[in-house]
C-alpha cells in the first residue's frame, strides 16, 4: 500500500499535482496532514514517564504509515524546510520511540520505502536540499532510508506541470511503484 503524507496548504496546488502525477493509475491512501491536529511533542526522554495515550491525531496517522509499503512525504518548501504539518508529524516519532505499544517502531519504519516530493519557487533544486537532509537524518536515526526524492519548480499555480525534469522523475517513480 502507498500512503501519501501531504503537507501543502493548497489541496490542488503544485505539490499535489506533481504527487498525483507520480501516482497516476496507482491506488494510494492520501492523508492531508493539514486536516489533522498535532499537539507539541512530549519529550519524556529524561523523565520516568511513558507515552500511554495521544491527545491529538498522531496515532491515527502513524498506524496507517506503519501498515504501508511506501510512504511519500509531499510538501512545498517553506522557508527552506518542509511544511509545519509534516514537521509536526515527524516530531512525534520521538513519542513512538518511548511508547510501549510501538516497541517495534524502528523495525517497522526500516521496512518502508520512504520517498519525498518537494515543490518550491526560488531555486528549489538548491534551496530544498536542507529538507532532504532533514528527512534523511530523521529516517537514518530509525534505521530507515529515504529512497528517492523529486524537486519540482513552480512559482504560480500549475507551473510544476511545465517542469520537464520533475515530470520525468515522476514517470520513473510511477513505473516502479506498486
Amino acid at each position: 500500500m502507498i500512503t501519501v503524507l501531504f503537507g501543502g496548504s493548497r489541496p490542488q496546488g503544485n505539490t499535489a499535482q506533481l504527487t498525483q502525477y507520480a501516482l497516476e493509475g496507482k491506488q494510494y491512501n492520501w492523508i492531508d496532514l493539514t486536516q489533522y491536529h498535532f499537539k507539541p511533542v512530549r519529550d519524556y526522554r529524561h523523565e520516568s514517564k511513558q507515552i500511554e495515550s495521544y491527545i491529538d491525531d498522531y496515532q491515527l496517522i502513524i498506524d496507517q504509515v506503519l501498515e504501508s509499503d511506501t510512504v511519500i512525504f509531499a510538501s512545498p518548501v517553506y522557508w527552506y524546510s518542509v511544511s509545519a504539518s509534516v514537521k509536526a508529524f515527524i516530531d512525534h516519532w520521538s513519542e513512538s520511540l518511548i511508547d510501549p505499544k510501538y516497541q517495534d517502531f524502528k523495525t517497522k519504519m526500516s521496512n518502508i520505502d520512504f520517498r519525498l516530493i518537494l515543490v518550491g519557487g526560488d531555486c528549489p533544486k538548491v534551496k530544498a536540499k536542507p529538507c532532504i537532509k532533514q528527512l534523511e537524518y530523521s529516517l537514518d536515526f530509525l534505521g530507515a532510508k529515504l529512497n528517492g526524492y523529486i524537486i519540482g519548480t513552480a512559482e504560480r499555480p500549475g507551473d510544476v506541470m511545465k517542469d520537464v525534469y520533475a515530470l520525468e522523475r515522476a514517470q520513473e517513480w510511477n513505473a516502479v511503484l506498486s
